[in-house]
């Protein structure tokens, strides 16, 4: 599989750092800007579920690491690199102790979903105030992570409510590159935020828990006042509204290119208002599997329980090759309230898989799709065995739409060649209605059915005939493809999708068609753009007889499978058709070749995805 841009992490980096990471103040934000500007094996985890391994790093130093980042003292390795700049992020002791306090409450809950012959009291019933009163609680962040240091002895402290801010000026003093950005991490329960005003609003608790927390609370004091001195004396150009909306722009824009991964959820159950997920997750060579990003119905979770790498000899007898198969299965439990609960029969649930090298393919799932299947007659035509397979491209395209353009809810999307509805049929489970929905073929059966069955239940989900002429699906069409003019104004849609059209055109069709799609993509949009790419590995593998396409007829600029109905598949040359593409001032941002032609891959056609330049 072939990436165009480049990831980042790839510029040297010099600075060496030590980043003590304080739960609940924006550490694992802060690890994920960590993993973008260095090498994974550039950085060295240190967290105490990791057993033994923390300890390497004192006994062995591991060469070339350049980040240490964990839960760990801040003096722990003063004394073996002591050219390493000492980082510390710190927050409101009082907020930030609310916030454990809820996460360690979900927690116990989890486990204790499980338990059986629990004690009378069950730990999660505790409340805030006795929660607070705990002795390892008290002053945590002084005892446990400061210590017997001083602030001054750290590189830089930063403050976790000016987590974007602190972060910019970080950056300039160690020469960072450019990095992005993501949402904090939320916390998705109502009930957190009524706890926060309900201890915020009473004084007397607040009192109570300040006057056992003091040294915490003189802590961060001391750091506010750090924070203010060093941006009286600093040189660095802070963040302008501009800026701030700049970034914005590009977290909005954000896109991952995957790793090459297979995976599903197998089963999904709801028991005392937990949610139990498991399936399993395997790549060709990432390794092993260390964790997810989980969101239900487009709201992201950071409290859940996982347990990974279970043994799976029934994965690794259907995917031999792949890394880790024998042990690919995994379960998750997340926390849900009624709200949720009553919400989550039509709600997407996504998973993420997370790799030391980066991000795995996103594995959707539903409990209840919010659409009837098609007929089965019109599931034939696009290419699939049944409803099942239909339901699982449906969901995979919009995997890509939302991992790989960085589709979001409220974007405006037109689908070229929607045929029964195999993009909208996922999509409906993820546009919000403030979003729209375009989309438009030459078969008109398909768009009565889509109409009837997906507008009258989504009405910002659009479809139209136009009686375009195609040999195959529309022969007494009276529009050449090649004098089609898309019935949208210039900018309209951030996105556009063509999942199978363009294995369908000739050549001067398809240019015509990136004609009219970049007119009408906005600036900066993007294209996912599925085909067949025919190049020499492609070429030799066709001739071994490995491939589904039988691309050996050639005609102009391209290859079919039927000389005399080229319509019936076809592929282009992929030097012409990337030449094509760049000619009408699109950049290129991913080339993923597919399994159609034999070559192993997660995905069946070759993909690309487009971005019109700003």
């Amino acid at each position: 599989m072939s990436q165009i841009n480049q990831p980042y992490g790839t510029e040297e980096v010099n600075a060496k750092v030590i980043s003590i990471h304080v739960p609940k103040t924006a550490g694992t934000t802060f690890k994920k800007v960590l993993r973008q500007i260095y090498h994974p094996e550039e950085i060295f985890f240190d967290y105490p579920h990791r057993g033994d391994l923390r300890h390497k790093m004192l006994t062995n130093p591991k060469p070339g690491v350049k980040v240490i980042h964990g839960h760990f003292p801040g003096d722990k390795y003063d004394n073996k690199f002591p050219e390493y700049r000492k980082i510390i992020w710190l927050r409101d002791p009082i907020k930030r102790l609310i916030s454990l306090y809820f996460f360690w409450k979900t927690w116990q809950i989890l486990v204790e979903s499980d338990a059986e012959n629990l004690a009378p009291v069950k730990e999660s019933n505790l409340t805030f105030r006795e929660f607070a009163e705990k002795p390892e609680m008290q002053n945590l962040i002084k005892s446990k992570f400061v210590q017997g240091q001083k602030l001054t002895d750290f590189y830089f402290v930063g403050i976790q409510e000016f987590f974007s801010q602190d972060l910019h000026e970080l950056k300039v003093m160690l020469n960072w590159p450019e990095y992005e950005l993501e949402t904090q991490n939320t916390n998705p329960y109502p009930e957190y935020q009524l706890l926060l005003e309900e201890v915020l609003s009473n004084q007397q608790i607040l009192n109570q828990v300040s006057a056992i927390n003091y040294k915490d609370i003189e802590l961060y004091q001391e750091a506010l006042s750090i924070r203010e001195k060093r941006r009286k004396i600093s040189q660095i150009q802070y963040y302008t509204q501009d800026y701030s909306r700049k970034q914005k722009s590009i977290q909005k824009k954000r896109k991952i290119n995957p790793l090459l991964t297979w995976g599903s959820i197998d089963r999904i159950i709801i028991k005392n208002q937990v949610l139990r997920l498991s399936g399993w997750v395997a790549s060709l060579d990432a390794g092993i599997l260390e964790g997810f990003k989980v969101s239900i119905g487009n709201q992201q979770f950071s409290f859940f329980d996982k347990t990974l790498n279970i043994p799976s000899p029934d994965v690794e007898k259907v995917h031999p090759s792949l890394s880790g198969s024998g042990n690919a299965r995994f379960r998750i439990k997340v926390l849900l309230n009624q709200q949720q609960i009553n919400q989550l029969q039509h709600s997407l649930i996504a998973l993420i898989p997370q790799f030391q090298d980066g991000e795995g393919i996103v594995i959707l799932k539903v409990l209840a799709p919010l659409l009837p299947p098609p007929e089965e007659k019109y599931i034939k035509t696009t290419n699939s065995d049944g409803s099942g397979q239909f339901f699982r491209t449906s969901f995979k395209l919009l995997g890509d739409l939302i991992q790989r353009l960085g589709l979001q809810p409220t974007d405006h999307i037109l689908d070229v060649g929607c045929n029964i509805g195999t993009v909208a049929y996922g999509l409906v489970h993820y546009l919000q209605p403030s979003g729209r929905y375009e989309g438009f073929d030459v078969v008109e059966n398909f768009i009565i059915w889509t109409k009837k069955e997906i507008t009258n239940r989504k009405p910002n989900f659009n479809f139209n005939w136009h009686n375009i002429h195609h040999p195959l699906y529309n022969p007494t069409g009276k529009i050449s493809a090649n004098n089609f003019i898309f019935p949208y104004p210039d900018a309209s849609f951030n996105c556009v999708c063509i999942s199978h059209l363009f294995t369908h055109l000739q050549g001067y069709e398809i240019c015509h068609y990136l004609d009219e799609i970049y007119r009408v993509l906005q600036s900066g949009g993007r294209c996912l753009l599925i085909c067949f790419l025919v190049n020499s590995e492609s070429e030799e593998l066709i001739g071994k007889g490995k491939s589904s396409q039988q691309l050996i007829y050639e005609i102009e600029d391209g290859f079919t499978i039927d000389i005399n109905l080229p319509e019936k598949g076809i592929g282009f040359s992929e030097n012409i058709l990337l030449k094509w593409i760049e000619e009408r001032g699109f950049k290129i941002l991913e080339k993923s070749y597919g399994s159609w032609c034999g070559r192993t891959s997660s995905i069946k056609e070759d993909l690309l995805v487009l971005e019109k330049n700003l």
